[in-house]
């Protein structure tokens, strides 16, 4: 598969896909991330796929690599996450499922959960993910032991619950990161009652091009395998028995940053249902600019390496996993993770930023938290003018 003419079934509806470009990608160490992604695109429902990973690669990854637990990014108290919180229990109280049952899907922390149950959700709350770093300990009861809340590890494609017991799953931020959607909405019609619901949430990959992040955010979030539009995930929904109820598109916080969400109600559905169709948005017209942008962000880093005596990079970013294969120069590694300082990314250790030279010039590479770590690094003793934001 090297090449426009080839030809694969698309994941979501089943018509023809093709191949569209190369991403190179990288990691620490023996990272499964250490490869060349192979991006296709449906020329029918429009979802942009990697096509050569697999769920059982990127199980190595959650269990292995993930850092998700220690990012603030994650912090279930943000007032950013409480918004969202809010936003998703009203999406349910406007469609007639206040005080249903839930059971949410790729939990992590268990931030929407809890925020249900403290603030009066009249049902239990039972969460699964498969990130046990993440998840909480211990099962919480609140609301005087008549409502419980509790947290379990298992994965989207095997869930830990008997068939036609469950009444309302949440997945969000789920699909984009599972190779197998159909396995995933197969279990969830498995678990089930005959009269239950299943809400997903994704970025919304036709709106990527509205609310950029840098030279490559988007692309560079390496467990993200699908680009949904919205007609791709409803098809997918309707290929494994589902009926879509209603598409919500939305711009949502999160800490750092705004994001375009793309949020489908479908209902189990065991006799034949319509599909859903709409215009479908450009995506992989953005993702080949992405790529073009980023190849020019290396060409520039490469000039400047023949201007200073070395380069060193301040903070091991998914953005930055994506450039540095592009790089074939020397250059230092730092970053504030003790997590990460523990790792090499090629031999290269990752130094802690208050041991590192201050020589040179210093990139900082997060789009994200630039300004933090300029201060952070200006603290250090790097002069101002040697310091250089990548965006």
């Amino acid at each position: 598969m090297n090449n426009k003419k080839s030809t694969l079934n698309c994941p979501a509806c089943k018509k023809k896909s093709q191949y569209l470009v190369d991403w190179e990608y990288s990691g620490l160490d023996d990272s499964i991330f250490n490869y060349t992604a192979k991006l296709c695109e449906c020329l029918s429902c429009g979802l942009v796929y990697i096509k050569n990973i697999t769920d059982e690669r990127l199980s190595i990854f959650y269990a292995r690599e993930c850092s998700y637990f220690e990012k603030s990014h994650f912090n279930i108290s943000s007032p950013e996450n409480i918004e969202k919180y809010k936003y998703y229990r009203n999406t349910l109280v406007d469609i007639g499922l206040s005080n249903t049952k839930i059971t949410d899907i790729g939990c992590g922390r268990g931030g929407f959960l809890k925020w249900l149950i403290d603030n009066d959700w009249d049902a239990d709350c039972v969460g699964v993910d498969v990130d046990i770093k993440s998840i909480p300990d211990a099962i919480e009861n609140k609301l005087n032991g008549s409502v419980n809340i509790s947290f379990k590890e298992g994965k989207a494609v095997a869930l830990p619950f008997a068939s036609d017991t469950q009444s309302l799953l949440t997945y969000f931020h789920v699909l984009e990161h599972i190779c197998n959607i159909d396995q995933v909405l197969q279990e969830a019609f498995r678990v089930l009652n005959e009269t239950g619901y299943i809400l997903i949430e994704v970025p919304d990959a036709e709106r990527y091009k509205d609310y950029p992040i840098g030279t490559a955010f988007w692309l560079s979030i390496r467990e993200h395998i699908y680009h949904f539009s919205a007609t791709s995930l409803s098809h997918a929904l309707f290929m494994n028995g589902f009926e879509v109820i209603n598409i919500n598109r939305k711009i949502l916080p999160t800490p750092e940053f705004i994001y375009p969400s793309l949020m489908i109600l479908a209902r189990k559905n065991n006799k034949k249902n319509k599909q859903y169709l709409c215009e479908i948005g450009d995506i992989s017209s953005f993702i080949i600019q992405s790529k073009e942008e980023l190849d020019a962000q290396a060409k520039g880093l490469l000039k400047l390496n023949k201007k200073y005596s070395n380069l060193t990079f301040w903070g091991i970013s998914s953005e930055l996993f994506s450039l540095l294969p592009l790089l074939n120069f020397n250059f230092i590694l730092c970053d504030s993770s003790k997590f990460k300082q523990q790792s090499h990314y090629k031999g290269i250790p990752i130094q802690s930023p208050e041991t590192i030279s201050k020589t040179g010039l210093l990139i900082i590479a997060p789009y994200l938290y630039g300004d933090a770590i300029e201060t952070a690094a200006i603290e250090y003793g790097w002069e101002k003018e040697a310091i250089l934001k990548l965006k």
